[in-house]
């Protein structure tokens, strides 16, 4: 079996076929020794949905550990930054190369319009991605 993220939560909703699980996500740098130094913190809470055929088992206030396969988190990562950042560069230099030569303005806007291009596809691609994203509770 793939590894596995893993995060401890409370269960804050219940319905018929999901569980909201808040947790609270930490950076890397909350387990740095010069934290204070930097004044960086970064701990969100996010609620996660997960998707169940039984909810019965659980209650409100109920500590879960939420989990997904790393390979899930790996994707997520493509889709959220890594490829919008392919199409922010790569559109920056088709345009500025055969669209609008030696104008950085328009160069500019874009590559700003080609990446919100890309996040309107995968919000209307939203519910078939969320298909593929899978959280457990273990």
């Amino acid at each position: 079996m793939s590894e596995l993220i893993e995060h401890s939560g409370t269960i804050t909703q219940i319905t018929e076929k999901k569980i909201i699980v808040r947790i609270i996500s930490i950076s890397m740098c909350a387990s740095c020794h010069a934290k204070g130094a930097c004044n960086m913190n970064d701990s969100k809470e996010k609620n996660i949905e997960v998707k169940l055929s039984n909810t019965s088992d659980y209650k409100i206030g109920q500590e879960v550990v939420v989990c997904m396969e790393q390979k899930m988190g790996t994707k997520a990562v493509l889709l959220g930054f890594f490829f919008p950042f392919l199409v922010l560069i790569i559109s920056a230099i088709l345009s500025n190369k055969f669209i609008f030569p030696n104008n950085e303005s328009l160069t500019a806007l874009t590559s700003i319009f080609s990446v919100s291009v890309y996040y309107l596809i995968i919000y209307m691609l939203r519910e078939k991605i969320e298909k593929e994203f899978h959280f457990r509770i273990k």
